[in-house]
């Protein structure tokens, strides 16, 4: 029985060594042919080639921007609006004023007809 035994574990061992000394020789085998350090270099370049482009198409809007937009021709049309905008509000405030103004008269001028109307009433009376 403990021939048996011993055996057994010799056996398992024996296979336990085997089968580390293979999984050794697959992460050589790995390391030889630089398959991972092959696979980040690669990696690296092709993020470095994408940054890359990012840049230039950047770039190239950034140029095509500043080379259609005039800056001061919008700070021009800009000027003009502000501009109308205030010619317009004074307009509007004279306008409001003179409305007021033919208001005040309107009721001034009804005030005098209804006090004369008052008047003529009174007079008949008497």
């Amino acid at each position: 029985m403990l021939k048996k035994l011993a055996k057994l574990l010799f056996n398992s061992a024996k296979t336990a060594n085997k089968t580390t000394h293979k999984s050794m020789d697959f992460i050589d085998d790995l390391l030889e042919k630089e398959y991972l350090t092959n696979a980040v270099d690669n990696l690296k370049t092709s993020s470095g080639k994408i940054v890359e482009k990012a840049g230039m198409v950047y770039q190239q809007t950034k140029d095509s921007f500043e080379e259609n937009v005039d800056i001061e021709k919008l700070k021009n049309v800009g000027d003009k609006i502000i501009e109308k905008g205030k010619i317009l509000t004074e307009d509007l405030s004279e306008n409001m004023q003179e409305g007021a103004s033919t208001i005040k008269n309107v009721m001034k001028e009804g005030e005098k007809m209804v006090e004369d109307i008052l008047d003529k009433a009174k007079s008949e009376e008497e």
